[in-house]
């Protein structure tokens, strides 16, 4: 799979800081949250500045290209910004460098002239602002509209009411519309919501309908009643009237010379944040040509004020009121209101923090973090390389339907890496299987996850599938869980044993059944299953045969048709267990007991196999007499076959099985074989809990749903 490679062009010259600007700034840190994204972000223009740019150059997963460097033979503009027509031939060239998934970009010339270019098509998502969204929109503007989202397969609009507008313009049905909402960076700190200085703040550009010129006359007049009252005023860029050269220079001096007005001009966006950090109420009143109840945009700078705790002043508009609601106690429509406002928010501290948590509690939808949560999914769907998991542990009998599945998935390519031992593997092959690895999958927190945890890579994703001897022996005490992205946990009670042992943090941990097939188990009863009792796997110990002796003696002395199959590897095929003196021990007493009983010709040892659907047809109750398990797979394999289930109370136990089926004494045990309970309905809710709880169809997605998500995931 490797990294999903992304290209971004903006037709925006970042050396200055508008609305614009800011939203470039912010796309490349939010979809390179992902430490799994690459994002490539070509400028339009020959730096001048780094307010912008500067913090970018810190990401390691964002590339800043600069064309003015490595494209300067073949850009033929006198001045220091690509056009359009140079600015998509040199998008050309990266992808054919780099072959991008996907492509995004802003600007209407520049979506037009990309429409030239076939490779573009299928992978580049415009981002479409500059275009009227009203009456205004010429019959030629909604011609182009039209054609550029017949051309590409989606395209980023800002709001919802931004795509209302769209598909009423132009008559389409909004389907390929994916939203972008404006963004803003994750505050990791609560703000205090308390007013300091008496300080207002307005940063972004100077035009008309960004009332810069009411925004002067409206400090003097407060500072005029009181003199703890200023405005920090941040920004250097004039746009349309405010750009000729008189009112420019009239603006600028009464910037410089008014005594209430702390003019800093242009900063990075960090130094920005810090100005909004130290302020105490943020300036968002625009003009009524530009907020209105037909506004289709939403202002990511009344937002960033937001963030940072700061409340503020802001007309009411009907997309206002939906994000602040409509009894926010600041909106202002005049100067006069504006001036009432800001006496009363600075002068009262509960409506200064009432105001303050509001706007807080609204921005909190459009941080980085949520941006990123809302389209990953999207912008994942782009990648079309499958991912790369690799299987490794030294027993994966409980990971082969997981294999199967992903195996037989065409989003995925699967390789195995079978260690002969807890420890031991052929690194060789190992170091190929991390080489080539998107996602290690190691089953069991053994040897195999020390080695993995240890070797991968920045970008790899590692998961771990706990089941129960992890936690008597040393590996998770040698694993770097800072490595691990997560931990499968096949039961709740060992969820808690791993967190207590280990310090596996929570966040880590996350629980999910073993699986079976149970299309497979269900199969119909031999007859006189109902006087079967079975027991799968009596090795080591611990899995107490002789308990489950105890239970058919007693049956057996009250009807002779009782009879106990044992299934699995028999004492002596094992050696490592034959070596233990204790084991060796208590299995011969097992063994001479049979030998002696006079119901031994009821005991049969059925060899260990694949076959686990077709003997459980003979298998009436299934018997869980261990001192301790993990899920014990064999309990849910014979309630999806129809068979009652009699589990003696290891811990745990009533974590994952109904209750009813669980027993502290043999007695218990026995009175729950007589009781067995075969209504057709009985049978078939046993089979349904464990269809419901454990079939492999809905193991296998919640792992690949997993999967998936830690690929995903931010930093």
């Amino acid at each position: 799979m490797s990294r999903l490679r992304i290209l971004l062009y903006g037709d925006i010259d970042l050396n200055f800081m508008d609305g614009s600007a800011v939203w470039l700034a912010s796309m490349a840190p939010m979809l390179a949250l992902s430490p799994n994204i690459q994002v490539d972000l070509l400028l339009k223009a020959k730096e001048q500045n780094t307010h912008l740019t500067g913090a970018l150059k810190e990401i390691p997963n964002v590339h800043c290209i600069q064309p003015f460097n490595k494209f300067s033979h073949q850009i033929l503009s006198k001045n220091a910004r690509l056009s359009v027509s140079e600015a998509v031939q040199i998008m050309q060239q990266l992808h054919e460098e780099n072959n991008y998934d996907l492509v995004i970009i802003r600007g209407f010339n520049l979506v037009r002239e990309t429409m030239k270019y076939e490779m573009f098509q299928k992978i580049t998502v415009p981002y479409l602002t500059d275009f009227k969204h009203d009456e205004r929109s010429t019959k030629e503007e909604r011609a182009d509209l039209k054609r550029v989202y017949e051309h590409f397969d989606h395209l980023f609009l800002q709001t919802k009411e931004t795509k209302e507008a769209f598909k009423k313009l132009i008559q389409v049905d909004g389907d390929k519309i994916q939203l972008l909402y404006p963004m803003i960076p994750d505050n990791h700190i609560q703000p205090t919501f308390s007013n300091k200085h008496f300080r207002l703040i307005y940063s972004g550009k100077f035009h008309e309908d960004w009332h810069t010129e009411e925004i002067i006359s409206v400090t003097k007049k407060l500072a005029a009643r009181d003199s703890r009252i200023h405005t920090q005023v941040v920004g250097d860029k004039f746009q349309d009237r405010l750009r000729e050269r008189e009112i420019q220079l009239r603006i600028k001096q009464e910037l410089n010379n008014t005594q209430a007005i702390d003019w800093v001009g242009a900063v990075s966006r960090e130094d920005c944040q810090k100005l909004i950090e130290e302020a105490d109420l943020g300036i968002s009143w625009r003009s009524a040509a530009l907020d209105n109840d037909e506004s289709v945009e939403l202002s990511s700078k009344l937002l960033e004020y937001g963030r940072l705790g700061k409340p503020a002043l802001v007309r009411r508009t009907k997309m206002h009121e939906a994000l602040l609601g409509k009894d926010y106690p600041l909106f202002v429509e005049t100067e006069a209101d504006f001036i009432e406002k800001t006496e009363m928010v600075l002068r009262d501290e509960d409506l200064y923090r009432e105001a303050a948590v509001k706007i807080y509690d609204a921005s909190q939808y459009f941080t980085f973090k949520a941006a990123y949560d809302r389209l990953k999914t999207f912008i994942w769907s782009f990648k079309k390389a499958p991912i790369k998991i690799v299987f490794a542990g030294h027993d994966l009998k409980f990971a082969t339907m997981l294999i199967e599945y992903f195996k037989g998935n065409p989003a995925f390519e699967v390789q195995l890496d079978v260690f002969s031992s807890h420890e031991k593997h052929d690194e060789k092959h190992s170091k190929a299987c991390l080489e080539w690895a998107d996602v290690i999958f190691c089953e069991w927190g053994l040897g195999n996850l020390v080695w993995y945890a240890e070797h991968k890579k920045e970008h790899q994703t590692l998961i771990a599938r706990l089941h129960f001897q992890e936690k008597d022996l040393k590996f998770l005490r040698h694993v770097d869980m800072n490595k691990v992205d997560q931990f499968i946990v096949i039961t709740p009670y060992m969820l808690e044993e791993f967190y207590n042992i280990f310090q596996i943090p929570r966040h880590k941990m996350c629980y999910i059944d073993n699986l079976i097939d149970a299309e497979k188990l269900d199969l119909s009863k031999q007859e006189n299953s109902r006087f079967h009792l079975g027991i799968c796997g009596i090795l080591p110990a611990r899995k107490r045969v002789d308990l489950a002796l105890d239970v058919f003696e007693e049956l057996w002395q009250e009807n002779k048709q009782y009879k106990l199959f044992i299934k699995g590897k028999r004492p002596e095929e094992v050696s490592w267990l034959m070596a233990r003196s204790q084991e060796r021990d208590y299995y011969k007493a097992v063994s001479e007991r049979i030998e002696q009983a006079p119901w031994r010709e009821n005991v049969i040892f059925d060899p260990h196999g694949n076959d686990i659907p077709e003997w459980l047809q003979k298998i009436g109750f299934l018997l869980s007499p261990s001192d301790y398990e993990g899920s014990h797979v064999s309990i849910s394999e014979a309630m999806a076959s129809g068979s009652i289930p009699i589990i003696r109370n290891w811990k745990g136990a009533d974590t994952v099985y109904q209750s009813r089926y669980i027993v502290s004494a043999v007695k218990e045990a026995v009175t729950a074989v007589k009781e067995g309970k075969w209504q057709k309905a009985d049978v078939e809710e046993r089979k349904k809990y464990a269809r419901q709880k454990f079939d492999r169809k809905k193991i296998v997605k919640q792992v690949e749903t997993l999967i998936i998500e830690m690929v995903q995931k931010t930093v």
